[in-house]
């Protein structure tokens, strides 16, 4: 009768400890959705922020300037161009030359 119960006894203590086991990993993994979740939070909140600036008549007035060109009436359109690079100079040694023969001259 005693062996019995001590039997018993084991293999509550066994299945309650496996319990506490699976309990302690479940609610780690809990944690681990929850911010994930809270990340997911924040990105959508980003993403309509976004969302609600690329309908804004803000955005609407800096792509037609920039992108297309537009001006408002009574404005003028003044395109800047960079100057044009001077011309390469031609005088180096032929390419596929080997380095030595670069260096010194032959």
């Amino acid at each position: 009768m005693l062996a019995l119960s001590l039997l018993i006894a084991g293999y509550l203590l066994f299945t309650a400890g496996g319990n506490l086991l699976e309990s302690h990993r479940l609610a780690e993994n809990e944690d681990q959705l929850r911010a994930q979740v809270d990340a997911l939070h924040v990105q959508e909140t980003q993403l309509e922020q976004v969302r609600d600036y690329l309908r804004s008549d803000a955005y609407i007035e800096f792509m037609a300037r920039r992108v297309f060109g537009f001006v408002k009436p009574g404005e003028s359109l003044v395109i800047v161009q960079a100057p044009a690079s001077p011309p390469a100079d031609d005088s180096g040694p032929p390419p596929g030359q080997p380095w030595w023969q670069q260096l010194f001259g032959r």
